[in-house]
């Protein structure tokens, strides 16, 4: 696991979400919305449009790693991301799929909250593995 600094204010309250990440260190990219990188959505719901406008993250470093396998192509990585309640990212629990969240944000702000960054191979403490 690599720490990377993050520019949250010491005892400010904060939610931990996880996301999969290109690069190490992730990038702006890794933050910026499919509907900004001018990608189009497979449906054209309102629904679809509007989730097309976040990023997807996950609740537990454990989820974000499994879809990470599942899925090879979205990247290897896992951006651990601590969000200030009350800040302007605005996160919701969207979708099917157990534990998953959008957050919508300002790429540079998303990047900014980064606090570690896991490799494939890392394990946190608590999981399986760990000493």
């Amino acid at each position: 696991m690599e720490r990377v600094e993050g520019s949250g204010k010491l005892g400010e309250p904060t939610r931990r979400f996880y996301r999969i990440s290109q690069t190490i260190p992730p990038t702006r990219s890794d933050f910026t919305s499919h509907a900004e990188k001018g990608k189009r959505p497979r449906e054209e719901s309102a629904e679809a449009q509007r989730l097309w406008t976040g990023i997807s993250v996950y609740d537990t470093l454990r989820r974000a790693r499994k879809t990470a396998q599942l899925f090879p192509h979205l990247g290897l990585y896992i951006a651990e991301l601590q969000i200030p309640l009350h800040g302007p990212i605005v996160w919701e629990r969207t979708t099917r799929s157990f534990g998953h969240y959008t957050l919508w944000g300002d790429p540079d702000t998303l990047l900014a909250c980064v606090t570690a960054v896991w490799s494939p191979t890392d394990t946190e403490p608590g999981e399986k593995g760990t000493e």
